[in-house]
Parts: structure tokens; sequence; C-alpha cells
């Protein structure tokens, strides 16, 4: 008899692998989530506070590179989402998952 494969064995990484593809596709696909994302961060300001964050930054690059711009505002962009944003669609992809995966 062959061992029952261990937590992390690459099959397991593997199945885990492709069901993330899996949904990842489905959610593109739908669409859904994307346009609560950009109607929750347009409502907080948080695309006008970004590009105007941008600007600043691009009129400090000589030259401006879209290269080092993005590279520079990924992390800021990233930590200045609203947390009432993050959570609903945290809850949104959970709930998401939920419908998506069989047990």
């Amino acid at each position: 008899m062959s061992a029952p494969p261990q937590a992390g064995s690459s099959s397991q990484q593997q199945q885990q692998a492709e069901l993330q593809a899996a949904l990842k596709a489905r959610l593109i696909q739908s669409g859904e989530m994307l346009g609560v994302l950009k109607t929750k961060l347009d409502e907080a300001g948080w695309e006008d506070k970004l590009r105007s964050t941008a600007r600043e930054k691009a009129r400090g690059q000589e030259p401006p590179s879209l290269n080092n711009l993005v590279k520079e505002l990924e992390p800021h962009a990233l930590e200045t989402v609203p947390v009432n944003v993050r959570k609903e669609i945290e809850d949104m992809l959970q709930k998401f998952v939920e419908k998506n995966v069989e047990e």
C-alpha cells in the first residue's frame, strides 16, 4: 500500500493551483466583483487620491518612468484601500468561493 499524500505534497499543491486558476477564471468571467470594487473605490475617492499621488511622484521623477511609477505606487495603492471596502470584497470573495467550490 502506498502512503496517502502528505500535506503540501506536489499533488495537493497542483490540485490547489488548478482550483485557484479555475476560481480566478470564473471570478473574472462574472465581472461582478470588479464592478463592485470599482464602485466602492470611486465612492471612497480612492482613485482620485491615488491619481493625485501619482502626479506628485511623476513630477519628482527625472525623466518620468511609468514602470518606476507603478513600482512605487503599488504598495501605496494597496495600503490605502479603505478598510470597509477591503472587508466587503473579502466577504464577497468568501461567498463566491463557497458557492463555487464543492466539498
